[in-house]
């Protein structure tokens, strides 16, 4: 009984909770990381990581055919054509104006210890 408390008390002392993580002896568990980047944050300029014209991204993502105030890509768009040219998908189009895409495990998240730096709203 003696043993099994000690070695208990052992385990128990080698958790901890901090910083909205919570640290084991094996890995650590973070689950306040705060509100993710919607999946139009993801689209940057080449070059401006982080920094790009949002005003000027969505007249970009409308002119693709996307829907302005859809955040989260809900209207996804394949096999199109805008003005004569035809497209396989949104992300197609906006290649064409010299975004990327980030995923939002590239993005991070909106609070500034867990932002990556890569994406804008």
């Amino acid at each position: 009984m003696r043993y099994t408390l000690f070695l208990l008390c052992f385990i128990l002392n080698g958790c901890w909770y901090s910083n909205g993580c919570f640290y084991t002896p094996q890995m650590v568990n973070c689950v306040d990381k705060g509100k993710e980047y919607p999946l139009i944050a993801g689209y940057q300029k080449k070059g401006l990581l982080g920094h790009t014209n949002s005003k000027q991204r969505w007249k970009d993502f409308v002119s693709c055919g996307g829907k302005y105030g859809d955040i989260n890509l809900h209207y996804y768009l394949q096999n199109y054509q805008i003005n004569g040219k035809r497209y396989k998908n949104l992300d197609e189009c906006m290649n064409t104006k010299e975004y990327i895409y980030l995923s939002p495990a590239e993005c991070g998240y909106q609070d500034s210890k867990w932002d990556k730096g890569k994406c804008n709203l």
